[in-house]
């Protein structure tokens, strides 16, 4: 009798039990404000059957009472719904996903190294110290004399301090002489760009080679001075005065080191 009775038992749950596994097919789309989302997956947690959305968000999966659906998109967030028995009956689920928004660290941007940086920790030796003196050599403590003898203007113009020797004593004088030499080097060239050669080529008929010599020429006829004044008319007139008289040919280096 209780063998019966258990066989009994047994059939009537199978039904119950089919009834508890089975599920029904329902539609649905997933959407971004009312427009389409392709290529989202959709798992049922529970049974651990998936999909994918198509080209207009659409989907279709087996699901009962209970079950969960998991929604999975790199673009957006995570999503889970719990299947109810209104989701059943209206066998139709539309899914409204969010975008998922990363947010980075702050980061600084700092100037571009040159290709020529030089890591310190790496470059830097902190060995001991090895030198002409440490080494004991017979020139450790002998010292390089700079060397004046010759200066060279940006004007072009050259000057050996030998050649002055005769006409200064003292190299205090003469290196104070140099520093008026340069000085005035530096206006001329500035008389220079404020012209330009062509006006020196077209209009005094100076050749390109021998500006630079005409402008010294016109020093002791106080072009300097008359040009600091910011007086550019005056400076024009004894240009064009002395172009008539220079001699338009190089002019030895003596000239500009004696007086007149």
């Amino acid at each position: 009798m209780k063998k019966l009775l258990a066989i009994f038992t047994f059939l009537i749950s199978i039904p119950i039990l089919e009834a508890q596994e089975k599920r029904t097919f329902i539609t649905g789309t997933t959407v971004l404000d009312s427009l389409a989302i392709a290529d989202v997956h959709i798992v049922n947690k529970n049974s651990n059957i998936g999909t994918i959305t198509n080209d207009h968000g659409f989907f279709e999966i087996p699901v009962k009472i209970g079950d969960t659906l998991f929604y999975s998109h790199l673009k957006y967030k995570h999503k889970q719904i719990v299947i109810t028995d209104n989701i059943i009956s209206a066998r139709n689920l539309n899914i409204q996903l969010e975008e998922n928004t990363v947010v980075l660290k702050e980061i600084v941007l700092e100037k571009q190294e040159s290709i020529f940086y030089r890591d310190p920790e790496i470059t830097t030796y902190k060995g001991p110290v090895v030198n002409a003196a440490k080494l004991n050599l017979p020139y450790a403590n002998t010292t390089i004399n700079e060397d004046k003898s010759l200066v060279k203007f940006r004007s072009g113009t050259s000057i050996n301090l030998g050649n002055l020797i005769n006409t200064i004593n003292g190299n205090k004088k003469r290196e104070k002489l140099l520093k008026e030499m340069a000085l005035e080097d530096t206006e001329l060239e500035k008389i220079r760009k404020h012209f330009t050669d062509d006006f020196f080529i077209t209009d005094l008929k100076i050749q390109k080679v021998y500006i630079n010599q005409f402008l010294n020429y016109c020093i002791d006829k106080n072009i300097i001075r008359i040009f600091k004044r910011d007086n550019k008319l005056d400076v024009l007139k004894l240009l064009m005065k002395e172009s008539k008289l220079f001699p338009r040919k190089i002019v030895n280096e003596d000239l500009y080191l004696t007086d007149h």
